[in-house]
């Protein structure tokens, strides 16, 4: 009797587990170029890795959810470059750096990771400049988000958009910003 109930309940987790309600697309793609320098004098050459992750999530608009083949809601799609240096031709890649992409007022703007959060950079023009820097505040699982204009507090909602609420002293109210992943 006391396998019987194991059993059933290792089923019953196992079930559990398979249904997915949030299911993804996924589209991975890896490049490797070989890049020769000129370092004092001496030409050296280096690999550099691009490995370019988008995930998107699968919705089927609610009209559409009883048809075989539904019509597809519009998602955001989540960009994730992983950059991998080889500087000394040997097996191992000697740097890694990751970006996530996310997209504000028709905006891109990169966001890499460093060791006490992320700093965030926007393209303008050829150059990409920072825009501003989260801090991980272990308190409240949020980021202390500063820029050049203001101090604020973000997060990350349940649809993976980074928001960041600051007082202006202005408008003397609450601004929120809300950083979508970017398409």
């Amino acid at each position: 009797m006391k396998n019987l109930i194991y059993i059933c309940s290792l089923l019953i987790g196992l079930g559990a587990y398979a249904q997915n309600n949030n299911p993804v697309d996924v589209t991975e793609e890896t490049t490797v170029k070989t890049v020769k320098e000129k370092v004092n004098g001496k030409i050296v050459e280096k690999k550099i890795k691009v490995k370019t992750l988008q995930t998107q999530e699968v919705k089927i608009d609610p009209k559409y959810r009883y048809d075989l083949n539904g019509k597809r809601m519009d998602t955001p799609i989540k960009v994730t470059k992983t950059i991998q240096v080889d500087k000394d031709n040997d097996v191992a890649y000697d740097t890694k750096t990751k970006v996530t992409y996310y997209k504000f007022k028709d905006k891109d703007y990169s966001f890499i990771p460093d060791e006490q959060g992320f700093v965030v950079s926007v393209k303008e023009g050829d150059k990409d400049v920072t825009f501003g820097t989260a801090r991980y505040s272990a308190k409240n699982m949020s980021y202390i988000f500063t820029t050049d204009t203001y101090t604020g507090v973000g997060y990350f909602d349940k649809n993976k958009t980074f928001v960041i609420e600051y007082f202006d002293g202005k408008s003397d109210g609450l601004v929120t910003k809300e950083f979508k992943i970017a398409k």
